[in-house]
């Protein structure tokens, strides 16, 4: 399997996203844009301007709002891959850089980096739900994972 040791992810973060959350992340060496720290993206209060920001700029949207989770409104196919932290426990944050390398390094099954595009990823403080939508069925599949089964 090829392993991409270069590959830097990179996020758009809501400001709803605690600013340790924001500082942890950056020290993991993930680039985060923090909507917080810039005035003409803090301004905009739409979730679908972020959403559709996050996917113009080509970052992960990183949120604690679970509306991303409706597929209706924020439709998975058009998704620029999204993690919602649904716990109020920050500590989740400490996992997800190596749950990220994870999905990188066991997972990616194709011999370029992967992408989280058609993704949705909720994080809990027992689990982590993934939605995609299956490429060969073109059918939106959800599977579940305990933190303690990943590592």
């Amino acid at each position: 399997m090829v392993k991409f040791t270069k590959y830097k992810w990179r996020f758009y973060s809501d400001n709803n996203i605690e600013q340790s959350i924001v500082e942890f992340l950056r020290k993991s060496n993930l680039d985060v844009l923090w909507i917080t720290e810039i005035p003409n993206l803090r301004k905009q209060q739409e979730d679908i301007f972020h959403y559709l920001k996050a996917r113009k700029l080509r970052r992960y949207l990183l949120t604690r709002d679970l509306d991303f989770w409706n597929d209706q409104r924020f439709p998975l196919k058009n998704s620029p891959g999204v993690v919602i932290i649904t716990t109020e426990d920050t500590s989740i944050v400490n996992y997800l850089p190596m749950l990220l390398r994870k999905l990188i390094n066991d997972y990616n099954t194709l011999p370029e980096p992967l992408y989280l595009d058609g993704v949705k990823l909720k994080l809990g403080l027992e689990s982590i739900v993934i939605k995609m939508v299956d490429r060969d069925t073109q059918r939106v599949t959800t599977e579940s994972w305990n933190w303690k089964d990943l590592f």
